[in-house]
């Protein structure tokens, strides 16, 4: 699956990964938040910064990134699709998730995660 996010989508997506399960699926969630994390070049580029509260800030948007997730990173999105359609269902979905559920949900066709 290829996916295109911006640097909210991908701070949002670290939020909702689960810190749960077996070693295996550790393991790829482990790799999946390194390759969406954002790098040193993108920290200083955008000016990004951390602020009270957990809050995260910064002063220029960078392009949306793609990236290719495949195999257990698949399934560990499909499990925050579920979640974020569940919460859309529930109308608990929060406006800082949006964006993401934009990106992840609303375009079923591409990523085929969702029944």
């Amino acid at each position: 699956m290829k996916v295109k996010l911006s640097m909210i989508n991908r701070i949002s997506l670290l939020g909702l990964l689960t810190t749960k399960g077996d070693i295996t699926m550790l393991k790829a969630n482990r790799e999946l938040r390194e390759e969406l994390g954002l790098t040193i070049e993108e920290r200083k580029e955008s000016g990004f910064q951390m602020l009270p509260g957990g809050k995260a800030g910064w002063q220029k948007e960078l392009d949306p990134k793609e990236f290719n997730l495949e195999g257990l990173k698949e399934v560990l999105i499909g499990e925050v699709v579920a979640e974020l359609i569940k919460m859309e269902k529930e109308k608990t979905l929060q406006l800082d998730y949006l964006s993401l559920y934009e990106v992840l949900v609303e375009d079923k066709k591409e990523l085929k995660l969702v029944n």
